[in-house]
């Protein structure tokens, strides 16, 4: 099943880049009652890492590609995986009520059609990871409650890592007087970050990261598609041979 998902990925996602390695690589992992790889995983599959892959989940989520069931792997053991479902337009008739599961996200059972009571909350382990990284490299640590809130707000303007270098060229610019240094969830609505991040050190580290991830992207697409021309077609009759 996990062939016929990722070629629906390469026919229908609208998403690209290292995003589309992320579905293609959870497409892999799909079967009948879901895909639940780690994150850990993920990552070393696309070569990126792990907190760049949660952004690719929330973005893939967001714009409707991804259904997420948070910590519903179906394994044994106190620390689970999220479940993921992979939801394009010829994966809608792949569900959780098909293979006999219920759904505890939805206490669906088997044989019923599938209904999420609410929608799923994006995970909020991804905003706290970013915002400490963030809370750890800004020079001045004040009102953290309401520079967690800037901070969630800022996401929404710009990327991390744009985010980020500001916060590094503001703390190293040899001008900034410690005094009045700006709080940072002020610093954070008035998108500094885009006046510090114009720093030529900085943006040059940021290009070349960016460019290396891009280079990695590339290569692993220009491979998932050589692999998905030669698979072989699930026509019919070769799905009821395999017992699909």
């Amino acid at each position: 099943m996990s062939i016929e998902i990722m070629n629906a990925v390469w026919r229908e996602s609208k998403s690209d880049g290292r995003a589309r390695l992320v579905l293609l690589a959870i497409a892999d992992h799909q079967g009948e009652i879901g895909a639940w790889p780690s994150i850990r995983r993920i990552a070393q599959m696309v070569n990126s890492s792990e907190r760049s892959v949660q952004r690719d989940i929330q973005y893939l989520q967001k714009i409707g590609e991804l259904r997420i069931e948070v910590q519903n792997a179906p394994t044994q053991g106190q620390y689970k995986s999220n479940r993921y479902w992979v939801t394009l337009p010829s994966t809608s008739g792949v569900t959780e009520s098909q293979s006999g599961v219920t759904n505890r996200a939805s206490g669906v059972t088997a044989g019923g059609v599938q209904t999420l009571i609410e929608p799923l909350k994006e995970p909020k382990y991804a905003y706290e990871e970013l915002f400490e990284e963030f809370w750890n490299a800004y020079p001045r640590k004040i009102d953290k409650a309401k520079a967690f809130r800037a901070f969630k707000s800022a996401l929404k303007k710009a990327k991390f890592e744009d985010i980020l270098a500001g916060v590094i060229a503001y703390r190293n610019d040899p001008t900034r007087n410690p005094d009045y240094t700006k709080y940072p969830a002020s610093w954070l609505n008035a998108c500094s970050w885009e006046n510090a991040a114009a720093a030529p050190e900085v943006k040059a580290a940021i290009d070349a990261r960016r460019a290396k991830e891009k280079e990695a992207s590339d290569a692993y697409l220009r491979e998932m598609e050589e692999i998905a021309q030669k698979a072989i077609p699930l026509t019919p009759e070769l799905k009821k041979k395999l017992g699909l």
